[in-house]
């Protein structure tokens, strides 16, 4: 039987076996991000490494041994790794900003957020780490994210191909702005509306996607979007996710209305 014990955890740090034995013993059988160590594993020689896992959980005090012979779980340990393999929202962010690149998955249930994501140092070591509620987690994230403060003007949404984009945004480096507005005006049809995407495309300070996902009961639905932010400009893009369909809207958006539709994500 397990109980919560009561102890303070600053960071968790754990590695994929032990994620997946702890996720296991509460319940879950569904973590994102986090692939099944044990796949291709024989029966017995399972047994072995969940034997080992306990043990190694046990070194580091992520599971504690009562008097009575029951196993506990320190209180910061239990409430991570219930919310990463239990919450039924998840959003995965991955973004680059001023050199500083970041990607993880962000956890989600009404009163806080778990941030999972990979140590640096050896890709199959995950950190554990609250961030908060979910107000506190987006004003974390907009700052974060540096977008522009700026004001827009009247610029309409551009609806264009998702791999012609894809190809526009891999190439973007080689090319000069003129270059990218004429591509994107030749798809869109809209040449101020390139002008500006082009613009942020070649000067971004700040970039990245977003996947939000909501389980079902079955499985987890998921919808996409990304942003391209540069000094003057934040742009919105949303995209297709399944295979047979190829579009992608970009559309400018204020910091506040970022923020906004950040927070409904988390929150509905």
């Amino acid at each position: 039987m397990l109980t919560i014990h009561a102890s303070k955890q600053e960071t968790v740090t754990l590695n994929d076996k032990e994620f997946f034995f702890l996720a296991g013993i509460l319940g879950s059988d569904r973590l994102l991000g986090v692939e099944d160590p044990f796949s291709g594993y024989l029966t017995e020689e399972i047994a072995d490494e969940w034997e080992a896992s306990k043990n190694s959980l046990l070194e580091k005090r992520y599971l504690i041994r009562e008097e009575s012979g029951e196993l506990s779980i320190p209180p910061d340990v239990f409430s991570r790794v219930a919310i990463a393999g239990l919450a039924e929202r998840a959003c995965w962010l991955k973004y680059e900003n001023r050199g500083k690149s970041f990607e993880g998955y962000l956890h989600v249930t009404g009163e806080q957020v778990i941030q999972v994501c990979k140590c640096d140092e050896n890709d199959r070591f995950y950190m554990l780490s609250e961030l908060g509620s979910i107000e506190d987690t987006c004003n974390k994230l907009i700052e974060e994210l540096a977008l522009s403060d700026q004001s827009l003007g009247e610029l309409p949404a551009l609806l264009l191909s998702r791999k012609e984009f894809a190809d526009i945004y891999t190439c973007a480096s080689d090319m000069n702005c003129d270059e990218i507005s004429d591509r994107l005006a030749r798809l869109t049809g809209d040449a101020e509306g390139s002008i500006a995407l082009a613009k942020c495309l070649k000067n971004r300070v700040s970039s990245g996607e977003l996947q939000l996902s909501i389980w079902n009961g079955y499985n987890w639905e998921s919808q996409n979007a990304a942003f391209v932010v540069n000094e003057s400009m934040n742009w919105l893009l949303r995209m297709s996710l399944q295979g047979d369909q190829d579009w992608l809207t970009a559309a400018p958006a204020t910091k506040e209305q970022f923020h906004h539709m950040l927070l409904m994500w988390l929150k509905q």
